[in-house]
């Protein structure tokens, strides 16, 4: 079986020192921590063996990181990775997606794991410029279980959390499990389908009125489904409304029955 692996990066340098966010390339590794499924195993590398770690990632099909693609995929390849033939899964992509902006991993790590981070990157560059290279490694080596445990807990329940500005824990949906998805689909198809009434677990992001909670139960009338979305009546608005699909954490068909009037029947989306 092709390997999942779960990676972060530490660096030399900090982006003040090298001009900012355009001079990534100038920040230098000090340390690279991988997670493989196969192994079960956290390997740690330094520079002077960094590109011992393509022979982890030959074989494996997918790489999984927080903020990777924007910041550790960008200096594997300064390090001349070849990463053509692997899926990268960046875990930040469905936190900026669902939630509208982004989230530290420490955040979400606390709201869903009730896990904290045991530093940060600054820690880790003065740790270097000291010549601590063990609480780096320790440091992210703990940092990519904290990852791969997020990931674990999103791709079977097809959400995380995190805490707002304003204190309070909420939702955001992910889609690291597309069978998940695809199971969601089928059930709504086939209520659709019976005209039974669907029971929604739904996530609106950025909640906008107090009614909203962390994740909400709604009871809907299906009137028409399309590949992303489905309009309906919605018993707890009292109105029709249209769902996102990927909003859709769980759904369960009822015994309640309705019929779609005249006007909108066969209507889409």
């Amino acid at each position: 079986m092709k390997d999942v692996i779960v990676f972060d990066i530490e660096t030399q340098k900090s982006f003040d020192e090298v001009g900012g966010r355009e001079n990534l390339h100038l920040l230098g590794l000090s340390v690279l921590a991988a997670y493989s499924y196969n192994y079960d195993k956290t390997f740690v590398f330094e520079e002077k063996n960094v590109r011992d770690f393509q022979k982890m990632i030959d074989g494996a099909e997918t790489l999984i990181g927080f903020n990777s693609n924007g910041f550790d995929v960008p200096i594997l390849k300064h390090y001349n990775f070849n990463l053509d033939n692997i899926v990268s899964l960046d875990l930040m992509d469905d936190v900026k997606s669902g939630a509208g902006f982004r989230i530290s991993l420490d955040n979400i790590a606390s709201a869903t794991l009730g896990t904290k981070k045991s530093a940060d990157g600054l820690q880790a560059i003065k740790w270097y410029k000291e010549g601590n290279m063990e609480d780096i490694k320790k440091y992210c080596a703990l940092d990519v279980l904290i990852t791969k445990n997020v990931y674990e807990y999103g791709k079977k329940n097809a959400h995380i959390f995190f805490i707002n500005r304003g204190k309070e824990k909420k939702a955001i949906p992910v889609f690291w499990s597309r069978e998940k998805q695809k199971n969601i689909r089928e059930i709504l198809e086939e209520a659709f389908n019976e005209r039974k009434s669907v029971e929604i677990d739904y996530v609106t992001g950025i909640p906008q009125k107090k009614i909203d909670t962390v994740k909400n139960l709604r009871l809907v009338d299906i009137y028409s489904i399309n590949n992303s979305s489905v309009q309906g009546y919605c018993h707890l608005r009292k109105e029709a409304r249209i769902f996102q699909i990927s909003r859709i954490l769980e759904a369960k068909i009822t015994d309640g029955a309705y019929k779609i009037q005249n006007d909108i029947q066969g209507t889409l989306l």
